[in-house]
């Protein structure tokens, strides 16, 4: 289906060529992200109804730049005009420095080839320095560089002035061959005289000094400058020793002159022959954006953010050992995330097992090798410092920014009118009638042990809190098997002496988490109960892909990122995640401080059951004063200090 219309009415702007208003009103989801845009250097992306590249732009605030294409009264050229007009979603990277997002552009541009960077395209408007194939090599400029050629080739350099700067630095302090051929035959011509040129033409240098000034060269224009800079160190330490101040003073200036061009880029990398992706990731404890920058022959060539919820499955408490949990998920289909997988994985932080560290590297060397056809082993490394470390620092700021967004949609989310999603829901889902109350199951334990299910109700949108119920379930404890506890759950949510009393109303949905089996589970008790009059419509949603299933039905629903219907099953599975795992872990604590008081002499049920009112975690109960203990169990002084010590 064609997309809808977006421009306002438009009089001969053929013949005309002068400036329209491009209304961005007309898609809410465009509309959304110019309100979310960060007020940081970066780049944008603009694609089309079809997902595919418009365009690629830098700026030094983005939020103004990338608005300006779309403000009111905001004159376009006809070409821009036409571009913007197709515009259907934008993407944005954060950079660091205005500097970064030139670069980044021009790398984007150069990889993508998107359809309105004329001039961009194949790097005409950014110029490269060439290092010519010859015996005594010379440095040129050009904007079409033959990469088929023997020839070296630095670049692209997006501001010109700069790339002249570098290079009139080269040729005072490290002099190379100027002429395409020699001006005189028996002698040295004026570049000579004045410096800029060794003179090999008349054999004034060796081919072994001339190729080590070529050396130093080469690490300049990649990059290497502490190498470079180490190197000229001690040239001029042993200039020093030899007497030879001349050129102990020449090297010093080039290596002031080096430090005043050094700058550190994080988006490119100095090794151009090591393929490596950084992983950026921020949680706010509930949810977590994760942000994927691959680069590519020193470049950045994609960078992807993508939100995830922490699953409750992860049981530790601290938000480090969650980040790795979700790490070892990640590594596990890193192919289908980045470009392809690279020799280099950089983790924001270590993973805690190194068995699966090594299992993992092992993994996807053997993926590797296989779809890419490299034998080179994968390692995943977290690195504490240097230009690594940069990637890491640049992946976590757009993967912060991201998660901004992601709340902002939330917070979007709890103010909109939920009547829409409701309407959506029933029409995309075909359902009997309108869901004004909605209830999500959901299972919870650890190993099959203290085994809950919790059950969270929405009336019109809205959470209905009072209403929410909790299952501690019998029928599979010690056994793990969330499709019995589905079943068992909703049995006793239906149970004939519950259907209809207060608290208890008939639902018009049910929303099961998980995947078809949890829905085939609850679909088989509910058809079996022949009290149940009216019976609720019934789905399940898949926690991967956000994926709705329904009865009878063998492929998924999958509603559009930003679709209401969708936002509010996700609120409502959340919420249902949330009050699992709040009832699980508070059964594990009591059933964890219940064990050990049962091991003290003289605790009877009467004499815990009182202590577990008093202080509700084991920790309490060692730190509160033996007077107070003895004074809720109704013992001596004594036995409630031997008991803290038992205890400890």
């Amino acid at each position: 289906m064609p997309p809808p219309k977006r421009l306002k009415s438009l009089a001969n702007a053929a013949e005309s060529q002068k400036y329209y208003w491009v209304d961005a009103n007309t898609l809410p989801e465009l509309e959304a992200s110019l309100k979310k845009l960060p007020d940081s250097p970066g780049v944008y992306q603009f694609f089309d109804a079809n997902a595919q590249l418009l365009y690629v732009g830098k700026a030094k605030n983005l939020r103004n730049r990338v608005k300006s294409y779309f403000a009111q009264g905001q004159q376009h050229t006809a070409r821009i005009f036409n571009m913007v007009a197709q515009v259907w979603r934008l993407h944005t990277i954060v950079t660091d420095s205005e500097a970064e997002a030139f670069l980044l552009e021009s790398n984007l541009i150069k990889t993508l080839g998107p359809r309105y960077n004329i001039l961009l395209r194949d790097d005409k408007r950014y110029p490269w320095i060439g290092l010519s194939a010859e015996k005594y090599p010379r440095l040129f400029v050009t904007r079409k560089p033959n990469l088929k050629s023997k020839a070296r080739y630095f670049g692209p350099y997006p501001n010109a002035g700069d790339m002249y700067v570098l290079l009139d630095t080269i040729k005072k302090y490290f002099p190379l061959r100027q002429r395409r051929t020699p001006l005189f035959k028996d002698r040295p011509c004026m570049n000579f005289s004045i410096g800029l040129c060794p003179g090999p033409c008349q054999d004034k240098i060796t081919p072994e000094a001339y190729q080590q000034t070529i050396e130093q060269i080469s690490m300049l224009l990649k990059g290497k400058l502490g190498e470079l800079l180490t190197r000229l160190e001690a040239d001029m330490q042993l200039a020093s020793q030899k007497m030879a101040f001349e050129r102990a003073g020449q090297l010093r200036d080039a290596i002031l002159a080096i430090n005043r061009l050094a700058g550190q880029q994080k988006v490119i990398s100095a090794d151009t022959r090591l393929s490596q992706d950084a992983l950026g990731m921020v949680t706010d404890g509930h949810r977590c954006a994760v942000t994927i920058l691959s680069i590519r022959q020193g470049k950045l060539v994609r960078s992807q953010s993508i939100p995830y919820h922490l699953a409750p499955e992860a049981e530790t408490e601290t938000r480090a050992a969650n980040n790795t949990t979700l790490m070892s998920q990640l590594l596990s289909q890193w192919e289908t995330l980045s470009v392809d997988i690279p020799d280099e994985i950089l983790l924001p932080q270590a993973l805690l097992d190194p068995e699966l560290l090594e299992l993992t590297e092992a993994g996807l060397t053997q993926k590797r090798r296989e779809t890419q056809n490299l034998l080179k082993k994968v390692v995943i490394s977290w690195p504490q410092r240097g230009e690594k470390k940069g990637l890491l620092s640049m992946a976590e700021k757009n993967a912060r920014q991201a998660l901004a967004n992601w709340r902002q949609q939330d917070a979007e989310l709890l103010s909109r009118d939920p009547i829409e999603a409701l309407m959506q829901l029933q029409e995309t889902l075909s359902l009997s009638r309108l869901p004004q109350r909605m209830e999500c199951f959901d299972i919870s334990h650890f190993q099959g042990s203290q085994t809950v299910a919790s059950m969270v109700v929405f009336e019109e949108g809205r959470t209905l809190k009072s209403a929410y119920r909790k299952f501690k379930l019998r029928t599979t404890e010690g056994k793990p098997d969330d499709f019995t506890s589905m079943a068992e759950a909703i049995g006793r949510r239906f149970a004939p002496e519950k259907l209809g009393q207060p608290g208890w109303e008939y639902p018009d949905l049910l929303i099961i988490d998980g995947g078809k089996g949890q829905l085939n589970a609850a679909l088989e008790v509910i058809r079996a109960l022949p009290h149940l009059k009216i019976p609720p419509d019934v789905i399940s949603l898949a926690k991967r892909f956000e994926e709705v299933y329904l009865p009878g039905q063998s492929h998924p629903v999958v509603f559009e990122p930003n679709a209401p219907a969708r936002l509010l099953l996700q609120e409502i599975r959340d919420e249902a995640h949330r009050f699992a795992i709040t009832f699980h872990r508070q059964l594990r604590g009591k059933a964890a401080t219940a064990s050990k008081l049962d091991t003290l002499m003289g605790m009877g049920e009467v004499r815990k059951a009182k202590l577990l009112d008093a202080y509700k975690t084991l920790s309490e109960i060692l730190q509160a004063p033996p007077q107070a203990i003895a004074k809720t169990a109704g013992v001596s002084v004594e036995m409630a200090r031997q008991w803290q010590l038992a205890l400890r």
